[in-house]
């Protein structure tokens, strides 16, 4: 299939989804974003903990991160919430999001004169913003418009050998077709950096694959961590992860055989096409918050043991290899495929499950993790300080 039905926005994406985001821009605004989204049938809250009492530097990728998940093309607009106090520029933001051509509204717990006035207030404006976007109808895309996410989590031995292959196949077929896939997870790549650093598009891309990995090396050796001592004390033994040299090359395997086309910073809106590197790290909420912000529709996740994680507006298809995690957490994943592990499937096989069900969710199809509503809890990654 060389097409999907989307909703197209007026900067010419395509969502899958057709949500009302209510999005927080601090800590002290998320209830708020909350009993707004509670109250909507069409709306979703994203919530983090960032926005106030930091440095400028991670004021800045805040800022960025909240504007660029403005512009995910799963969102028919946007009603931003505040306090009223933060460090951040909400005017800024709002201003900015304004370019993506969307409806984008704000509402400030200060200015409304409570909570209960600003609950109802969010309430009154997101009833309109919906009904406005419920005559959006679903339109025939090609599929040059898709951007896929590329994420692993929970990984065993089936993952490097397996899943991440399969999902670097499917990668690989998205661009092959005109379309653009994103991976991260730098953190992982320390030990197989010889090999990703080399897969940069031009020796430029190459050498900023090379920087971002030693940044991130640096940002873990100002905490005073011995990385690769404390990384072998999470390894699973039981499950077949002996090393950390085997767990990156099982990270880097799902990122397919392309070149790397553009290195990206946490928070950045993906405009290129082709397979593209974000700096964020491996935790769920804030990698899946990268992924969103960066533009993608969908993240293809792979977990050996099991992972949960969902995205409020953006659906995660979760995909397993071990037969005992697909029957222990069936409410939580979406595709089984250890059939190639019983020998009876090749990697070219379960990579075309792993797209039907892809295309299938594009369509419309809901994944386990929107069915349970596993999203409440989000992320922003940061550097620095609390102050």
């Amino acid at each position: 299939m060389m097409s999907f039905y989307g909703f197209k926005r007026p900067d010419n994406s395509v969502g899958i989804r057709n949500y009302l985001g209510i999005i927080s821009c601090s800590v002290c605004a998320n209830e708020l974003a909350v009993r707004i989204a509670g109250s909507l049938n069409g709306a979703v809250a994203f919530t983090h903990n960032q926005g106030c009492c930091q440095l400028n530097e991670d004021l800045k990728i805040v800022s960025r991160t909240l504007v660029s998940l403005a512009y995910n093309p799963n969102l028919s607009g946007v009603i931003y919430v505040s306090l009223g106090c933060e460090n951040i520029d909400v005017d800024d933001i709002v201003y900015l999001a304004k370019q993506s051509g969307k409806p984008i509204g704000l509402i400030s717990i200060w200015a409304e004169g409570g909570l209960t006035l600003s609950v109802s207030q969010g309430v009154f404006l997101g009833q309109k913003m919906i009904r406005d976007a419920s005559r959006i109808k679903r339109v025939e895309t090609p599929l040059s418009g898709l951007v896929i996410g590329l994420k692993c989590g929970a990984s065993d031995s089936t993952s490097g050998l397996i899943t991440n292959p399969s999902i670097g196949i499917v990668s690989d077929k998205v661009i092959e077709l005109g379309g653009t896939a994103v991976f991260g997870e730098v953190s992982e790549f320390i030990y197989a950096e010889n090999l990703i650093s080399k897969r940069g598009e031009t020796d430029d891309v190459c050498e900023k694959v090379r920087e971002l990995i030693v940044q991130t090396k640096d940002r873990i050796n100002k905490n005073d961590s011995n990385y690769k001592k404390e990384q072998k004390a999470l390894l699973n033994y039981s499950i077949g992860l002996t090393t950390i040299e085997e767990r990156a090359l099982g990270s880097i395997s799902k990122c397919g055989n392309q070149k790397i086309k553009k290195v990206y910073r946490y928070g950045e809106r993906v405009t290129e096409k082709g397979l593209n590197l974000i700096d964020f790290p491996g935790r769920e909420p804030e990698a899946l918050t990268a992924l969103a912000a960066a533009g993608c529709q969908l993240v293809l996740l792979t977990t050996g043991t099991g992972d949960p994680h969902g995205f409020p507006f953006m659906p995660v298809i979760k995909i397993t290899s071990n037969e005992e995690t697909a029957h222990r957490l069936e409410d939580c994943i979406d595709l089984d495929i250890s059939y190639v592990t019983e020998g009876l499937y090749d990697l070219t096989q379960s990579s075309n499950l792993i797209y039907q069900e892809m295309i299938n969710v594009m369509n419309g199809k809901m994944t386990k993790s929107e069915i349970n509503r596993y999203h409440s809890f989000m992320g922003i990654s940061t550097n620095g300080l609390i102050v």
